[in-house]
């Protein structure tokens, strides 16, 4: 009796073992399977406003590696944690979602923006229908109308870059000096196309999903001659946006004039 007591213990056993490795044996199947069609991604526990650094959250454990499906992982998502270190937000992060690498900023002289060789990054704020209505966005391009008010005074440098030197002259009335005070009204095309590298417009009506007013914040991507024009056109005049159809990254020859065509202020063809 006490033989096959043992040989039941013996059996009921090695029945538990067998059981134990079937499970550990699918549940080993299961995580494989899954982890095979997923990608783990860096992920934050919380909200993080940009220019904030990142070293102080990665001590506070904010930062996870949460699995992703391989085909919803955003292009150029951090995948380790390692790779947040040194460096500041230059966008927004939310919670719980996949962290490009473009929303960050390492101070390693990294273009992050994308900006030309060559050229500046410059910054502009312009006004509710001055901006298109806030319906311009990141990657669009725009033109740029500046309006001189009569009685602005303009450098002759700066018309160099609108009208030839014998319209400046005209222009002048035959004055000597280094400025032109306008005689009249007048809209001139600034800047016949520029790439926007990123935007900031004024949030939605909620219950249209139209634009609300208020001034939209632009960083326009400009060669270092259009720089110094729009950066003047600032203080001196009145600026406005154009938006140009996505298949035109060029712009137009020949703009129209908004007022007085130049020909009747200064009595020549502008080109």
């Amino acid at each position: 009796m006490r033989s096959r007591g043992l040989v039941v213990a013996i059996a009921v056993v090695l029945a538990v073992l067998a059981a134990v490795g079937v499970i550990v044996y699918t549940s080993s199947v299961r995580e494989n399977a899954t982890s095979e069609g997923t990608t783990p991604v860096v992920t934050s526990s919380q909200e993080i406003a940009a220019n904030t650094p990142l070293d102080p959250l990665i001590s506070s454990n904010v930062f996870r590696l949460t699995p992703i499906p391989n085909e919803a992982v955003v292009p150029n998502a951090v995948t380790d944690i390692s790779e947040l270190q040194g460096a500041v937000t230059s966008a927004p992060i939310y919670a719980n979602e996949q962290i490009p690498t473009d929303r960050l900023s390492t101070g390693q002289g990294s273009n992050n923006l994308g900006i030309t060789p060559g050229n500046v990054a410059v910054g502009l704020a312009v006004d509710g229908a001055g901006a298109v209505n806030g319906y311009v966005q990141q990657g669009s391009h725009v033109v740029l109308y500046a309006t001189f008010d009569k009685g602005t005074v303009v450098a002759k440098q700066t018309l160099r870059f609108f009208l030839k030197g014998s319209a400046i002259q005209q222009l002048a009335g035959g004055t000597g000096g280094a400025a032109v005070v306008m005689p009249i009204d007048y809209t001139i095309t600034l800047v016949p196309s520029v790439h926007v590298l990123a935007v900031s417009n004024p949030p939605a009506d909620t219950s249209t999903g139209k634009p609300t007013s208020g001034n939209s914040t632009f960083v326009l991507d400009l060669t270092p001659s259009d720089a110094t024009n729009v950066i003047f056109a600032v203080g001196h005049s009145t600026l406005y946006m154009g938006l140009l159809p996505p298949d035109n990254d060029k712009g137009y020859a020949q703009p129209g004039v908004i007022g007085a065509p130049a020909a009747r202020v200064i009595g020549v063809s502008h080109g």
